[in-house]
């Protein structure tokens, strides 16, 4: 083992041996600074709080460290950011610590000071109060039977963004100072609308002063440590953290732990500014690789210090929580920060994008191996070489759910879907779970609404009724054995789609309207257009403006319902409509014979041409009725990501014609259901292509998991490189994999305690398996494993 694994071992053992706690520091200089500025502009009371917090939170430098910084007080701490979602906390207090999914310790002196300083203010000023108040009743009863699922994320946080770091990296804060005191000399107050403009830019500046108050606090620290310090090595590195926090992010970094240390410190304050998920650094390979090429070239720094570098910043990113309330945690439990980090792919000329930086980027996931950040490869079939594929497989083969596989090309289309050209796609990067997104020029919400397409064909036999609740939460589409035909029940079932999606877009807007009153001018900053326009993210002051996504939950069990009920009913006639009808009213209880039919009818993932016609109908259909709509900011957009939301809402459904026993989770992403795969990969990545994954431009999600043995051996490495490649010539977006033997999962769920550091891929994104429920774990457990390769 290299010395600096020894570093990297003991900093991990930090982390993964810290509870997860409620960190109410910010909520608190928050509140207080708020009510010192009443009356003044939002979005200067916004700024004025957050400059607070940099000047008065806790500054810590842990043992071992060489990149610094930490968004709360806490090293493993669930930020509350009070202005958006106070209440969250307050609907918890007694059930935080103890709860199902991602608990977070909450101690009594916190809670107290909740009770007394925090929430006294802020009642009934929180955007999540506003949503909960003017949410569409439509939307509301599809919401509250568990239909679709309107994310709090989205009330709560603008995530899912790719702020601007190579910016702040390469012009400094200073860079970015003269060009928001440019564009403020330019305006004149005597004109309608400038005064506003005025007082926005002023927000930016005061953000900044934050930021670098926070740098030079964080320096102060380290020089006062070097000082008390008897290591003569431990001495030096405190005195160079010292060195580099007093120079960035205020100035241009000049070298590669310079600009390590300016990315990590702008993005700890962009999480310090909201709470929310998928803060994305994006292509660092990219915008890195000149410092890392200087530092090579010169001597400043070797291939192994490099690589020091990059695994203490991965440590780093594993050290904050996000924090969600239990509802949200159910769709996406683990604590995910996805903090998405890309290499490979094409440059803004289309030319092959990998470099040396590329490899040490994978192999700092290899040797950090702790659940973030979350690492992406774009790999372009015809553009990168076969040894970057090679590393890619190195990784996968450890088992640890990384990397997220991506299709460069339909990357590209994804984004030029959006509406960005050519050369600008060129450039896009992963976001949050399998999200497109654009560094610094694009605002969005990839996932803002999920739709529950379980509750879809159920509704068809229900007549619009949860048959969970018994509520009528649907539009009426008849007694379905009325219907003569095939067509006619797929009718029935895009009927309710169509109801479903038009019920998200109206929650969109409200969301929409209502988060335009909650301004984050330190996010802003790095969105050159925001200063142009003098207008806030918030706002839609960013170059490109992308309406919210919509994201679609159960996607087997909507094809496989539809083949049953075709092939069953109306093909072969082996079961009449009314006895599928009784048969799904009982949960199949005294219908045996026909959930045995409705098992073995054609299930998609086995490369069936009917079934996979099937889905490229019905997932052609969602798109062009989701793009039929357009919001404030941009037209919807669909994907198909379900992060851990197949578990809750398999929750909300009874049973289905796949044969599909109620109340049991759905399939997750694109992949087919477990077990139901049985013709191996090739056929499962030839069923999934029929979904024109291109249309549904915020991603699709692949799951598939590899038995660990056919990657022993340079012939199993060899048919994975060709999978692979499979997926990308067959126009697939992504995949990624859990290559992990069931016995270990089963014996982790008996044991958590030996198997704390055990990591698997949820979906999307990878998580501790004993942090996750059980119901995500016996999903996982439940995948169909691929036991051999036929690459196609």
């Amino acid at each position: 083992m290299a010395d600096y694994l020894k570093r990297i071992e003991r900093m991990k053992e930090r982390v993964t041996n810290t509870r997860p706690e409620v960190d109410l520091e910010n909520a608190r200089i928050l509140t207080k600074s708020f009510q010192m500025t009443a009356g003044q502009p939002l979005v200067i009371q916004k700024a004025k709080a957050f400059r607070a917090q940099c000047l008065e939170k806790t500054v810590r430098i842990y043992d071992d460290e060489l990149i610094v910084g930490c968004a709360g007080s806490k090293l493993r701490g669930g930020i509350i950011c009070a202005d958006t979602c106070w209440s969250i906390l307050d609907d918890e207090l007694e059930t935080i610590s103890e709860r199902k999914y991602d608990p977070f310790y909450l101690t009594p002196e916190d809670k107290q000071m909740f009770l007394d300083e925090i929430k006294p203010y802020w009642k009934g000023r929180s955007t999540f109060e506003a949503w909960l108040e003017q949410i569409p009743e439509e939307t509301k009863d599809l919401r509250d039977t568990g239909v679709i699922y309107i994310n709090r994320k989205a009330v709560r946080g603008f995530g899912e963004v790719t702020a601007g770091y190579q910016q702040v990296i390469n012009e400094g804060l200073e860079g970015i100072r003269k060009t928001i005191l440019e564009r403020k000399s330019k305006l004149d107050l005597t004109i309608p609308g400038d005064y506003e403009k005025s007082v926005y830019l002023q927000s930016l500046l005061i953000t900044m002063e934050g930021i670098e108050i926070l740098a030079r606090r964080y320096a102060k620290e380290a020089a006062k440590m070097a000082l008390a310090e008897k290591d003569p090595i431990r001495k030096h590195e405190l005195e160079t953290i010292a060195e580099t926090c007093e120079r960035v992010p205020k100035y241009p970094a000049r070298n590669f732990r310079e600009a390590l240390q300016s990315l990590f410190l702008y993005q700890i304050a962009i999480f310090m500014e909201q709470n929310a998920a998928s803060y994305n650094p994006g292509r660092i390979d990219q915008y890195l690789y000149p410092f890392y090429k200087k530092d090579i070239v010169q001597g400043e720094l070797t291939e192994e210090q490099v690589q020091e570098l990059l695994d203490c910043l991965w440590v780093k990113f594993s050290e904050s929580c996000l924090f969600q309330d239990a509802e949200t945690a159910e769709f996406a439990a683990g604590y995910p920060m996805f903090q998405n980090v890309c290499v490979g792919g094409v440059d803004s000329s289309g030319k092959d994008a990998v470099n040396e930086l590329s490899y040490q980027i994978i192999q700092a996931t290899m040797d950090v191996q702790l659940y973030q950040p979350s690492l992406s490869v774009r790999y372009n079939l015809a553009k990168n070489p076969n040894k970057f594929l090679r590393k890619v497989i190195d990784l996968i083969k450890l088992g640890t759910g990384f990397p997220a596989f991506h299709n460069d090309d339909i990357g590209i289309r994804m984004l030029m879907n959006k509406g960005i050209p050519l050369k600008e796609a060129f450039d896009w990067n992963p976001c949050g779970c399998v999200e497109t997104n654009l560094e610094g020029r694009t605002k969005q919400y990839t996932a803002l609404a999920d739709i529950n397409l379980g509750s879809m064909c159920e509704f068809v036999f229900t007549n619009g009724v949860n048959r969970k609740s018994g509520h009528k939460v649907s539009v009426e589409t008849g007694d379905p054995r009325d219907f003569q035909t095939y067509q006619a029940f797929e009718t029935a079932v895009k009927k309710h789609l169509v109801y479903a999606i038009r019920a998200c877009v109206m929650g969109s807007h409200v969301i929409d309207e209502i988060c335009m009153n909650r301004p984050v001018p330190a996010l802003s900053l790095t969105h050159k257009e925001c200063i142009t326009k003098c207008l806030d993210y918030s706002q839609g002051g960013t170059k490109y403006n992308v309406g919210n996504g919509i994201i679609l939950i159960g996607v087997a069990d909507l094809i496989n319902s539809l083949a049953a009920v075709k092939s069953l009913v109306y093909d072969h006639h082996l079961v009449s409509m009314d006895e599928l009808f009784q048969a799904l009213s009982a949960d199949f209880i005294g219908y045996e014979e026909i959930k045995e039919l409705c098992e073995r009818a054609p299930k998609y993932g086995n490369d069936n041409e009917e079934v996979d016609d099937i889905a490229n109908e019905m997932f052609t259909f969602i798109a062009d009725e989701i793009e039929n709509y357009q919001s404030k900011f941009g037209k919807m957009t669909p994907g198909i990501l379900p992060v851990s939301g197949n578990t809750p809402f398999g929750l909300e459904v009874g049973a289905l014609p796949s044969g599909r026993k109620a109340w049991t989770p759905l399939a997750d992403g694109v992949s087919p259901n477990g077990g139901t795969d049985t013709n191996g990969p090739s056929s499962v990545i030839k069923s999934v292509a029929h979904i024109p994954h291109d249309r549904f431009v915020q991603g699709t999600l692949l799951n598939m998991k590899i038995e660990p043995d056919l990657l022993k051996n340079e012939a199993g490495i060899a048919q994975m490189m060709a999978l692979l490649k499979s997926v990308c010539s067959l126009g697939l977006f992504h995949v990624q994999f859990n290559v992990i033997d069931r016995e270990v999962l089963l014996k982790a769920q008996e044991h958590p305690e030996d198997f704390k550091g055990l990591l698997v891929r949820v979906a999307g994104y990878t998580a501790y398996f004993v942090e996750l429920g059980k119901d995500v774990q016996d999903e996982i457990i439940g995948r169909t494993p691929q036991t051999g390769f036929v690459a196609g």
